[in-house]
């Protein structure tokens, strides 16, 4: 799947060719036509009126609320970003009649890596949807996740311009760190960074269907086992008519967070993914996308905080890794289909939380995982030599995905430089929820992402195999 370089080409392609809004035809034997093209500008965080929330907030305000172990601000500000990144902007693409929300407009990875390489390019649509990384980082222990969600790694403005400005997705950059720099760590990002990965699922509207059932998550297992969406047994049917209040399990496409494809989506959809061998997907203009899930990250303190989010039939009344004290956080401002999400946090990898080098630590766990991504791994995914927390009853094995924490498996991003120039270029595993402590020897020889697997998972190697041989 080399959607990095069919995006690239076909973004210099038009910009030789045609000027914003123009036509382009396509000539594709899937027979879609004409992609018109705006800018698209990639929008700051909002400043938002809510009581309680600022961002970015003072890094020792947050580390106090960490240390007290208070979760009423924890969750209020995990609301807050939430609520700000869903927030409506005054922007608009060709095809779809809604403004742009705010994480939207947002760079991907792509077009960073353009921007990188002085390629001119331009924000023309949303972000093109694609398989999550983490589905095949560790692909080869992997049998049992549906793989039937799509999603598009996002870096807010002030993440955007570090990661240009620092060329941190080129394999060139990352191995100078590591070899001639000596660095253990690339450069922080600011604390106003925060990265996103919205997971959609794709309605096919266009056929004149209007009904869909897809699977919501009915609240974790105890078992240290996979729990994929096929086995949730619990399902609502999304109604795209217009109809649908909850009643007899059905609800109104507005309850969700949507878009309608346009041309250059059902394009890239197409050409770039099937869900499984041999069944290639036949997306079309005017087909829905609704987003299930999306984890949240911000640069605030040094671990940076971890809120994720996915829908739920009962936002007042979410199953765990939510709860009700969580939804009952949430506040007035937040408003739409945006409220109709859970959320789980995670500020820190143990209760209560632990320091940032350390031994033997020990406490209870803390789990924060999004159901549509993690929820479905099983324990062969994860390193089982280090996935457990210490409490004083005893050691709890965490190596399934419904015992996962976001801080723990992203302390693990790292880099490889020996393998920059191969398809391995990670060798830390993932984890489920754990302490893990910055100086582990687990991490000797290899260059810390500062917690972001997204810059693993786009490392571009343009150029890596002669700055080798220099």
């Amino acid at each position: 799947m080399n959607h990095k370089f069919n995006y690239q080409l076909f973004a210099v392609l038009l910009l030789i060719l045609f000027s914003c809004k123009e036509a382009k035809e396509d000539t594709s034997a899937n027979g879609l036509r004409h992609f018109t093209y705006d800018k698209v500008k990639p929008a700051d965080f909002p400043a938002m009126d809510i009581p309680g929330f600022n961002f970015p907030e003072d890094s020792t305000i947050l580390n106090q609320w960490i240390h007290e172990m208070d979760t009423s601000n924890i969750y209020l500000h995990g609301w807050g970003i939430w609520t700000g990144l869903t927030s409506l902007t005054s922007q608009k693409i060709p095809g779809d009649p809604r403004n742009l929300r705010v994480f939207e407009t947002w760079m991907t990875p792509e077009e960073m890596i353009d921007s990188i390489k002085n390629q001119p390019i331009q924000r023309s649509n949303r972000a093109n949807l694609k398989v999550p990384n983490q589905f095949t980082h560790f692909a080869s222990k992997q049998k049992t996740v549906n793989d039937s969600i799509f999603e598009s790694v996002s870096y807010s403005p002030g993440a955007s311009d570090y990661a240009i400005q620092n060329k941190i997705f080129m394999a060139t950059t990352l191995y100078d760190m590591a070899k001639n720099q000596n660095r253990e760590e690339i450069p922080f990002f600011p604390t106003n960074a925060i990265t996103i990965k919205p997971v959609f699922k794709l309605l096919p509207t266009s056929g004149g269907q209007t009904q869909f059932d897809i699977a919501t998550w009915p609240g974790t297992i105890d078992s240290l086992a996979a729990f994929p969406e096929k086995e949730w047994n619990n399902y609502v049917t999304v109604d795209v008519s217009g109809q649908g209040d909850g009643t007899n399990n059905t609800f109104s496409l507005d309850d969700f967070i949507h878009f309608k494809l346009n041309d250059e989506d059902a394009y890239f959809l197409n050409q770039e993914f099937s869900e499984n061998t041999g069944n290639q997907f036949n997306a079309k203009p005017g087909d829905v996308a609704i987003l299930v899930g999306m984890h949240v990250t911000s640069r605030e303190i040094t671990n940076w905080t971890w809120q994720t989010f996915w829908w739920t039939a009962d936002p007042d009344n979410p199953a765990a890794p939510s709860s009700k004290a969580i939804a009952d956080s949430r506040p007035d401002e937040l408003k739409g289909a945006a409220r109709h999400y859970a959320m789980a946090v995670a500020y820190y990898m143990v209760n209560p939380n632990e320091p940032y080098e350390g031994e033997n630590i020990t406490g209870s766990p803390n789990y924060a995982f999004n159901p549509y991504l993690e929820a479905g791994f099983g324990p062969k995914v994860f390193d089982d030599a280090i996935s457990f927390v210490d409490t004083e009853e005893g050691k709890i094995d965490t190596y399934a995905g419904v015992r996962t924490n976001c801080m723990s498996c992203h302390r693990m991003a790292t880099i490889n430089p020996e393998g920059l120039s191969t398809s391995s270029n990670s060798k830390t595993p993932y984890v489920g929820n754990a302490y893990i402590s910055r100086s582990d020897s687990l991490f000797e020889g290899q260059l810390l992402l500062d917690f972001a697997w997204s810059i693993q998972g786009n490392v571009d190697t343009t150029g890596i195999k002669a700055y080798l041989e220099q």
